[in-house]
């Protein structure tokens, strides 16, 4: 039975005619041949450039690695406090017939703020006084007695029993005198009380009665103002952690923003830190105090403060941005790299990655002090003028986990 399929491997106008080749002898390949093979591959190629697309190079952004001086700053909360804070509270019982400032007023020292209602005061004032005019009165009758009696006895008129009665009678009267005089004083002293003055000069941060009221002061003293000193000038008092206070000292100056003003920076300087540590949660902190002038009267007693003090000054130091810290590259790159340093009591390492140009290069470097932005690296390959890798190019990597090198 006859083969069905054309033969087009004989006939003069089939393939093996066209490249001369002859049915059932060997393959001979001549320069056409050559051509025809060399013409497909390039074609081939050219077409899968246009199908698949050729593979972009990865790019990197970097930052250069500088040798420059790192100042070191503290942060701290806190709140604002006048400098001299006084509450002026009642000592005597009563009802309050009289109130004479009010919040925000300014006052001086001496000036009357308050008056309590003086009548049983008055009232026990008098009857001490009447008791010591009494008193008195028995003394110079004592007094006479005893001249009378001494008299008497020196020419024998008298016994001795009468003399020593009239000595007696005599020092008791002094004696009650001497007490109404106490009584008389206690009670102008209570009087005087009633009427509440200021102590500083200041103004009124706080009112805590009013007339009519009645303040009882038995085991406490009821607080009736809270007066503080000139608001020109306050402090803020902040808690310095103890990692840090070892690094600040009086003197150093600080900023600090609040709430109520964002955008807008004060000044502070720090005049002391207290010994007496605070210990909240296993946080051991210490107080530290600034002075803050409030010229404009813009900051007000409890506002809540963030501060930034200037701790120390690195001289010349290397610096290496902490975003280069924080970058692990691809997989690939990573799994190919060295092992870093085993870690050591005491030491901080980090690894920052180079781009020569072709591939990626760690480089393990020992860290020090850091202000956030920059770290100061103490020992290492890394040279100031290094491009460290912060992300790559056009698609920033963000690790999932944070990288155990970045401070």
């Amino acid at each position: 039975m006859a083969d069905s399929y054309p033969d087009t491997g004989s006939k003069p106008g089939g393939i093996a005619g066209r490249l001369n080749l002859s049915a059932g002898s060997g393959v001979k390949f001549t320069r056409v041949h050559w051509a025809w093979i060399g013409g497909l591959v390039v074609a081939l190629l050219i077409g899968s450039r246009f199908l698949f697309g050729a593979a972009a190079p990865v790019a990197y952004n970097s930052i250069p690695v500088i040798r420059a001086d790192l100042s070191l700053t503290v942060s701290a909360t806190g709140a604002l406090a006048p400098q001299d804070q006084v509450d002026v509270g009642a000592e005597v019982s009563g009802k309050i017939d009289s109130i004479l400032v009010d919040f925000n007023d300014r006052v001086r020292k001496g000036q009357v703020l308050a008056r309590i209602n003086t009548l049983s005061f008055a009232a026990a004032l008098a009857q001490s006084r009447a008791t010591l005019a009494q008193a008195q009165a028995t003394l110079a009758q004592a007094a006479q007695t005893r001249i009378r009696t001494l008299a008497l006895a020196k020419s024998n008129a008298a016994s001795r029993e009468a003399v020593d009665t009239a000595n007696a009678d005599y020092l008791r009267a002094v004696a009650a005198v001497n007490l109404a005089a106490a009584q008389v004083n206690s009670n102008e002293t209570t009087l005087s009380k009633a009427t509440i003055y200021s102590p500083i000069d200041g103004v009124v941060l706080d009112r805590k009665v009013s007339a009519g009221q009645t303040v009882v002061a038995a085991m406490t003293t009821p607080v009736l103002f809270t007066l503080a000193s000139d608001l020109s000038k306050m402090e803020l008092d902040v808690d310095i952690d103890e990692a840090d206070v070892g690094m600040l000292k009086p003197g150093a100056t600080a900023y600090f923003t609040v709430d109520a003003y964002p955008a807008r920076q004060f000044a502070a300087k720090l005049i002391s830190i207290h010994n007496a540590p605070k210990t909240v949660n296993g946080v051991v902190t210490y107080q530290g105090v600034l002075e803050v002038a409030n010229k404009d009267s813009l900051l007000k007693p409890g506002m809540t403060a963030t501060v930034e003090l200037a701790a120390t000054t690195l001289k010349n130091v290397t610096l290496v941005p902490n975003t280069a810290l924080r970058f692990v590259p691809p997989d690939a790159i990573k799994n190919a790299a060295p092992q870093p340093p085993a870690p050591e009591a005491g030491v901080t390492w980090g690894r920052v990655w180079t781009n020569d140009g072709k591939t990626l290069k760690p480089h393990d470097i020992r860290l020090g002090a850091t202000d956030g932005r920059s770290t100061v690296v103490l020992s290492g390959d890394l040279k100031p003028g290094d491009a460290a890798v912060t992300e790559i190019q056009g698609h920033p990597w963000q690790p999932t986990q944070p990288s155990p090198f970045a401070p």
